[in-house]
């Protein structure tokens, strides 16, 4: 079933906003305009993806992006655990 999609124009966001806007959907392989759905989707608890599949093509992004040596991969490695930890206390709370 096809749904209707809504354009939104959001005006007023001052520079700061949307430098960080722009740099977080660098950093995640976005574009401005998906990183915009998915934080807003986020905000309100509606997430049409699975997170781990996002996780994994985020982190299958940066790899890409980046050459890591033993150190770098150790501790992008303890990242992502605490990542995980912190998600699954999350939604142990709500």
């Amino acid at each position: 079933m096809n749904h209707p999609t809504l354009q939104l124009t959001i005006r007023g966001i001052d520079p700061k906003t949307k430098n960080a806007l722009v740099k977080k959907a660098s950093q995640q392989g976005l574009s401005l305009n998906q990183y915009a759905i998915k934080a807003l989707q986020n905000s309100i608890g509606h997430n049409d993806h699975n997170d781990y599949e996002h996780r994994y093509q985020t982190i299958k992004h940066f790899l890409r992006a980046h050459s890591m040596n033993k150190i770098d991969r150790e501790t992008f490695d303890d990242a992502v655990l605490w990542s995980d930890k912190t998600s699954v206390e999350k939604q142990n709370q709500e």
